[in-house]
């Protein structure tokens, strides 16, 4: 394994970006001549203050000031004592012939539809856009910027307008382009969403968390950044090492306490806890499950020579932990557990939910994984492994343990676990799983009234079965 800067966690974080359809006039940077043609045949007509010539063209400041100085060098113009522009002598003998009015070239018209995050308005590429927030936590924008919206978005489009062409975000034949104004900005229906994945690292040397990385896709960024750090504060946690401890004594884990002695990965002893781990044909591993490219090859593999005839299970019990699932790679291997099903087996994914009156929660879940087929997702009550421990097993097969570590040396959850296939281990850690789903939910009250842990499918009709939730 390398000793470069290791990644523990990942995350998906979203930013409201609205739609906006812009319909912009623009010419190449050879017909400036146009410019001061149109502006001479405005001050034709009126003496203008510069004020009145940006409002007009749609200039800002250092473009009105280009304009009135390309026509002061030609002297034809002058300022008068009331600050106002007129035409000069000169440049009133332009017009002596109308004839000779010269030729005003057709702007050309462009319009297209796009997206433009809230925070640093970023416009963006096709790539780095949503259509939904689901496996990711989303950044809170200021209702005013909301409000606001049409106009930032119409400001910062003309004044990054080169740097939106030399970005491929603005798509024009031409390349010498000056943009002349912006005819119409309009809201375009539900708002798509920016999405980012920012990686968590660590110095294996010292076991510290390494500073965020900036986000590769986008060029404006100090907003979101800070952002990122405010929501994080809000998701500010306490120490968890001494309730993981017990965890570990229950699942008959003697190993990760010390790779996590001192409240910081060991590196070193990780090392060795992960070559042990390799000549037992296990698998130990750093980050979330869903993230171990390797781990799911080692689980396809035995899928795929199962016996179909014996029906078994599949069960993935998620962990009490706000970023867990806040990432896409979560949906994919869901949704690769559930194509494999022809295997012979039958998956389900338990998400954990308070003992009372979850309509609201179960609802978040649903939403959550909306895109997923709700006859794997089933709820059930949290606490199991004081709710700090992940399990995905497969029925006398594998086991795979991941503990959710809250440390206040990392800014977020720091996943660690381990996969093994020894029989005894295996059927130890699913006795604990099952024993729970099992449990009495109220152990003090009538046996008609307890109900079990396992609260059953979240999507169901009757709320009073599973668990007698309502």
């Amino acid at each position: 394994m390398s000793k470069q800067n290791i990644t523990y966690n990942q995350i998906d974080f979203v930013v409201k970006a609205p739609r906006f359809l812009i319909v912009f006039s623009y010419m190449s940077d050879k017909g400036v001549a146009f410019v001061r043609e149109y502006l001479l045949r405005l001050l034709k007509v009126t003496p203008c203050k510069p004020a009145q010539i940006a409002q007009y063209f749609g200039f800002n400041q250092h473009e009105t000031e280009v304009a009135v100085a390309d026509l002061e060098q030609h002297k034809w113009i002058v300022w008068q004592d009331n600050g106002l522009i007129a035409l000069s002598a000169e440049g009133q003998r332009l017009f002596q012939d109308s004839q000779d009015s010269p030729h005003i070239p057709t702007l050309k018209e462009c319009g297209g539809e796009y997206r433009m995050e809230l925070l640093n308005n970023n416009f963006l590429k096709k790539d780095n856009y949503d259509k939904n927030r689901q496996q990711a936590i989303e950044l809170v924008i200021e209702p005013k910027v909301l409000s606001e919206s049409s106009e930032i978005a119409r400001k910062t489009f003309q004044n990054r307008f080169r740097q939106l062409m030399e970005d491929d975000i603005i798509n024009l034949d031409e390349k010498d382009i000056s943009l002349y104004k912006i005819d119409a900005i309009e809201p375009k229906g539900a708002p798509d969403y920016f999405r980012f994945t920012q990686q968590f690292e660590l110095l294996p040397e010292t076991g510290e968390a390494k500073e965020r990385n900036d986000v590769p896709t986008i060029t404006h960024q100090e907003n979101i950044q800070q952002a990122i750090t405010a929501q994080l504060e809000r998701f500010g946690h306490h120490d968890n090492l001494r309730e993981l401890r017990n965890s570990m004594e229950e699942i008959g884990d003697d190993d990760t306490l010390k790779v996590l002695f001192g409240g910081k990965l060991d590196f070193t002893e990780f090392l060795k806890v992960y070559q042990e781990y390799e000549q037992q044909n296990g698998l130990y591993f750093l980050g979330q499950i869903y993230h171990q490219e390797n781990l799911f090859k080692e689980i396809n593999q035995v899928l795929n020579k199962l016996d179909k005839k014996q029906s078994k299970k599949i069960y993935w019990f998620a962990p009490s932990d706000i970023y867990w699932g806040k990432q896409q790679k979560v949906h994919e291997k869901i949704q690769n557990l559930i194509n494999e099903q022809q295997n012979g087996y039958d998956f389900r994914l338990y998400l954990p939910l308070p003992s009372k009156r979850n309509r609201h929660e179960k609802q978040e879940w649903l939403n959550h994984f909306k895109d997923t087929s709700d006859k794997v997702l089933y709820g059930f009550c949290e606490g199991f492994l004081d709710g700090n421990t992940e399990i995905l097993f497969l029925e006398d097969i594998f086991a795979v343990v991941c503990y959710h570590a809250k440390l206040s040396s990392y800014p977020v959850t720091f996943p660690i676990g381990f996969m093994t296939t020894n029989i005894r281990q295996v059927n130890h850690i699913i006795s604990l799983a099952k024993n729970y789903l099992s449990s009495p939910l109220f152990p003090n009250k009538n046996e008609d009234e307890i109900g079990q842990k396992d609260f059953g499918l979240l999507k169901q009709n009757n709320h009073t079965e599973a668990g007698r939730l309502y």
